[in-house]
């Protein structure tokens, strides 16, 4: 049979040592080599773990040559080297104190809970995550649903919180197909419209206002006098609406809208 790819090597930063190993179980699996004798696990191991891994094996069997050291002496010391066993109260101090992180997936959560369980040699493993799991999501109302159940098991719980998270997704997505919609339907704007006789004599105000400010700049320009009754270019006693009544304040002597308050 020929050969699989070759097992990259160990990665300290990014794998722990027993998934180290697992995987290296895995690749003498797929190929056939798991029959073999614990010398020859021994040579693979050494040829596949990389320099680093080595170099730390050779220091911690010196003075003995690590390829004459017994397979499972180099895989004790390793183990102590890499991932020395945690303290039980420190692994459950640990596990207790994991909550769900924002973004987390109920499925990683649970998934992060067993890896931080597994140097808590709990009797009940299953009743611990599931009381982990109930106080530990984010989804208050979700705890709340759980917390209700009076025959919670781990499997309920884990089957209510990802039809939760299912149904909160489903909701996300219908909001925010609705969202265009609802983003290009009118809103209605209210205005105030005044009447048709309030809007005729505000335009009609208007329009005397700009009528008395071009004639006030013309008479200024020819420097002659403005009538303070109409707004015409003589002087008052020449008025002929000296005797008229102002239809805006009822007064008599002018008519210049202008003018009321001040003529008589």
């Amino acid at each position: 049979m020929a050969s699989l790819v070759p097992l990259p090597p160990f990665a300290p930063a990014s794998e722990s040592w027993d998934s180290y190993l697992a995987r290296f179980d895995c690749y003498l699996q797929a190929n056939e080599l798991t029959a073999v004798s614990k010398d020859r696990k021994r040579g693979l191991f050494l040829s596949l773990c990389g320099p680093e891994v080595f170099e730390t094996a050779r220091a911690l069997v010196a003075p003995e040559a690590v390829q004459a050291t017994p397979w499972d002496t180099i895989q004790e010391k390793l183990r102590n080297h890499y991932a020395p066993k945690p303290s039980k109260i420190a692994a459950r101090h640990a596990f207790y104190h994991r909550n769900q992180a924002e973004g987390e997936s109920i499925n990683n959560y649970t998934t992060a809970l067993r890896q931080a369980a597994m140097h808590c040699e709990f009797r009940d493993l299953d009743d611990a995550l599931m009381d982990r799991i109930v106080c530990g999501v984010r989804d208050i109302h979700l705890q709340r649903r759980l917390l209700a159940k009076p025959d919670l098991t781990l499997q309920k719980a884990i089957e209510e919180a990802v039809a939760s998270e299912a149904a909160e997704r489903s909701a996300q997505e219908i909001r925010k197909s609705s969202s265009p919609r609802l983003a290009r339907e009118p809103v209605p704007v209210h205005h105030e419209e005044a009447s048709s006789d309030e809007a005729s004599s505000s335009e009609d105000d208007d329009v005397h206002q700009t009528k008395r400010e071009r004639r006030k700049f013309q008479q200024k320009s020819k420097g002659q006098p403005e009538c303070a009754g109409c707004g015409g270019n003589h002087s008052r006693v020449k008025c002929r609406f000296r005797d008229a009544i102002c239809r805006k304040c009822s007064r008599r002597g002018h008519i210049a809208k202008d003018a009321c308050g001040d003529g008589t």
